[in-house]
């Protein structure tokens, strides 16, 4: 295996000695409780926001939290103030369509006509609700900080190399940095010098489930204009066995720009299907 970690240019005991309490925004997945394993452990207390219909009820086990609408701002933020939390992290799936179809409490409702972003991407309404929270006093990290394994490494993971599909890997950059410059999605699908698949608000998974064929690569990359505190890229072992399913040739993703989940299991799985995953810079 030759891949070897990206330097994420962070300490993360820096930040882990600087915080004492922790508020996390939490969706869906392992990762919520991948970081609230790691406060415990570094004697940071965390204190999770879930939402309905988003967070998993595992994730609250045994941590300060609250349960609300994800559109309840007023009441988090009032909840946050009493804990006397002061940072916080956003972490997690969080399904698009309530995103988007949510019926936003007064506070919230105020956040979306002043900043205009109710109808653009979901990039858009993070990086104004990371400027609505930190004029409130509240700062925001991205889990990469405090978990820097997390990181795709840059190189070849597994035993096949990518070598020969290296002109559609460049084409996949290509295209999914054009996708994600527009805030549509960070995921493409390439075939012999094709784009036969971009990814829209379903999601990488529904892509490949959908548009998926033998001998396709998955090419996903952060977008250009992200802000890496709060959504970087994520694939794990889901994404690695969807794309076996569908007979995929391989994986090429953003290295140290993008978070890869369960990472030896996902190389192991690629290793015994002989697919690659690559970890490529853009």
């Amino acid at each position: 295996m030759s891949a070897r970690t990206k330097a994420s240019g962070v300490d993360s005991a820096i930040v882990n000695q600087e915080i004492k309490k922790l508020g996390i925004f939490a969706g869906g997945g392992v990762l919520p409780r991948l970081l609230i394993t790691h406060c415990q452990k570094s004697g940071i207390t965390p204190y999770v926001v879930g939402f309905e219909g988003q967070t998993d009820i595992e994730t609250f086990e045994g941590v300060e939290h609250i349960q609300t609408r994800i559109a309840a701002s007023g009441s988090i933020l009032k909840w946050m103030r009493e804990q006397d939390i002061h940072d916080a992290v956003f972490i997690g799936a969080i399904k698009r369509p309530l995103l988007r179809s949510m019926i936003p409490d007064w506070s919230t409702l105020w956040f979306f006509l002043t900043k205009g972003v109710w109808a653009r991407g979901d990039n858009a309404i993070l990086k104004a609700g990371r400027e609505a929270l930190e004029i409130r006093g509240f700062k925001l990290h991205g889990i990469h900080k405090f978990l820097p394994e997390l990181l795709t490494p840059e190189g070849t993971m597994t035993k096949k190399s990518a070598n020969q599909f290296q002109g559609d890997i460049e084409l996949g950059i290509k295209a999914s940095q054009d996708i994600g410059y527009k805030d549509i999605g960070q995921a493409v699908l390439v075939k012999e010098g094709q784009v036969i698949g971009r990814e829209d608000n379903k999601g990488t998974n529904a892509l490949i489930r959908k548009l998926g064929e033998e001998g396709a690569i998955l090419v996903k990359t952060c977008k250009p204009q992200q802000d890496k505190d709060l959504d970087l890229p994520t694939i794990g072992l889901e994404t690695v066995r969807v794309c076996l399913e569908k007979k995929m040739a391989g994986i090429a993703v953003h290295a140290g720009n993008s978070l890869f989940l369960d990472q030896s299991d996902a190389v192991n799985l690629a290793d015994q299907k002989s697919a690659f995953i690559v970890g490529v810079r853009v």
